[in-house]
Formats: C-alpha cells, sequence, structure tokens
C-alpha cells in the first residue's frame, strides 16, 4: 500500500459569536477546505457544510495514558485532569436526561508515539511532550488532536492527543493569579475535538478558535474557563443525545462503515493561547 501524505497549514481569525439563540458549534467533516481538490460550502456559522460529519460509531470512547507521562507535571494531577476534562462531555445534562457520550479509559501505552508520526503503534493515547514539539508551529500550539477516519463514512479509526509541555508551562490547581496555562481547560478543548466538534463562533464556548478570547469565559473563576458553554452543551446533546435504554448505546444516527471505505486523516485542535494563532493541520491520505 502506498501512502502520500499533504500536509496543509490553517491560520484562522478569531469570529464574532452568533445570537444566543442560534447554535454556533460546527462538526468536522471528511471535507478539507485547505485541500484545493475540494469545494467545501460554509453555512452562516462558518461550519464546513459539505463532506460527512466524522463520528465515532461505538461506545464508549477509549483514551489511555502513555505510561511515562511527564516529568514536568505531577503525574496523579495529570492524570486527574485529563480525566476531568472527558468527564465535562459525558456529565452533560439534556432535555431529555444525560448525554449517551460515555468514555473508557483503557490501558497505559507502553511505545510513545514516535515525533512527527501521524500515529502511534497503539491507538487513543494523551501523550506530554516533554522533549520537543514536533510540529511545524512550534511553541504558539498548546495541544494537538490527530483522527484517522474513513473517507466515505466520516466513521473514526484512531485519535489521540499530544500536549506541548516543552514549550508550554502548564497548571493542575485552580490558581487563578498564576500566569500558567490550565491543564484541565487545554484539555477539554482537545477532547471536543475527539468527538468530533470543530471550532466554534460563540466566543464563550470551550471550542472557541483562541484560548480566552473572552473575558466571560477566563476573566471569572478557574470554573467557569473550564467549563462548557450552553453552546457546547448543546452540541454534544446534538451529536450524541440521551439514549432509549442502554446508556452505552452509540449515538442516534451513526452510520456503519463501509469496509471499503478509503481511509482520511484529520489533525485539528491545535490550541493557542491569548493572542497567538490558530494553527490546524490537515493530512490526507491515499492509497
Amino acid at each position: 500500500m502506498k501512502t502520500r501524505a499533504l500536509p496543509v497549514i490553517l491560520t484562522s481569525a478569531f469570529l464574532v459569536a452568533a445570537p444566543r439563540a442560534a447554535s454556533a458549534f460546527c462538526r468536522t467533516t471528511t471535507c478539507d477546505p485547505n485541500n484545493a481538490e475540494e469545494e467545501c460550502r460554509r453555512n452562516e456559522n462558518d461550519c464546513v457544510r459539505d463532506g460527512v460529519p466524522i463520528k465515532w460509531t461505538e461506545l464508549p470512547i477509549v483514551y489511555r495514558f502513555h505510561a511515562e507521562g511527564s516529568s514536568k507535571l505531577d503525574s496523579a494531577g495529570a492524570r486527574s485532569a485529563v480525566r476531568s476534562a472527558f468527564d465535562a462531555w459525558a456529565n452533560v445534562e439534556c432535555a431529555r436526561g444525560r448525554t449517551s457520550l460515555r468514555f473508557r479509559e483503557g490501558s497505559d501505552i507502553a511505545k510513545d508515539k514516535p515525533l512527527g508520526k501521524k500515529e502511534a503503534a497503539e491507538k487513543f493515547g494523551i501523550f506530554f511532550r516533554d522533549d520537543e514539539w514536533p510540529h511545524q508551529d512550534a511553541e504558539e500550539s498548546l495541544a494537538l488532536t490527530t483522527q484517522i477516519y474513513r473517507k466515505t463514512s466520516g466513521t473514526i479509526d484512531y485519535a489521540d492527543i499530544e500536549i506541548n509541555t516543552a514549550d508550554t508551562d502548564f497548571r493542575l490547581t485552580d490558581d487563578e493569579g498564576s500566569t500558567k496555562v490550565d491543564l484541565q481547560a487545554v484539555v477539554t478543548h482537545e477532547v471536543g475535538h475527539y468527538i468530533g466538534l470543530a471550532h466554534s463562533n460563540d466566543p464563550d464556548s470551550i471550542m472557541v478558535a483562541r484560548y480566552c478570547a473572552s473575558a466571560d469565559r477566563c476573566g471569572q473563576s478557574t470554573d467557569v474557563a473550564r467549563g462548557l458553554s450552553e453552546d457546547d452543551r448543546r452540541a454534544v446533546c446534538t451529536v450524541y443525545p440521551p439514549a432509549a435504554g442502554s446508556s452505552e448505546a452509540p449515538p442516534q444516527g451513526c452510520a456503519q462503515a463501509s469496509s471499503a471505505s478509503p481511509a482520511g486523516a484529520v489533525v485539528i485542535g491545535g490550541l493557542v493561547f491569548l493572542g497567538c494563532t490558530l494553527v490546524r493541520r490537515r493530512f490526507g491520505r491515499a492509497t
């Protein structure tokens, strides 16, 4: 099998929030707006409306820690922050009950993800990059979520999150006077990408392209800065509505993948801090 990787860099500016009565959240789709060969139209919220939304077809969704963790952060504290980020999305209460979204922490991953590679030997890893940030945006990016999906169905087959501890001082506590970046808030944003969400135009959303773009979000308390907005909760309730019967049922409307579906790869969610510019990478995979 011959593989060809096509790297594309997108710089995204801050966008004005949509009216509160409307949903501003966007889903990541298989249509890559940075690929000149694809025509990806957008709706009034600047969401790509062509292609198939990428999606998980089985719940719970797995995530796994790289066993080495980070030498720069307390291991127990870092794991607690990451778990809390996943829980924030899974604990959303919708109009008809709790979202069907569920996560499962798998066993630790022994081998690190090779620097600069699109995927690791084992799926669903959380990797702390203490020594080097192997991506072209250098110190601007706080974290990066990578997903590999089937180009026809949008079914996600692989995902991981890399956290830029090489260039960023993270904090684990709610010390609001600290100039360090809050790890839980950053990972909560990345988990939004992990479950298939793109950036939102709502400045209060945890999925806004620029971290802490809104004083309403980051100018109050750490809990508010880490929390989900009304638009974020609407997103998870729409994509993963409360299940009828089993709480572990897959999200409604998810199509089963065809074994003949060609694969694609997307790297999303290079989260940046304050005035820095968002860098998002997409990679196409052809066979």
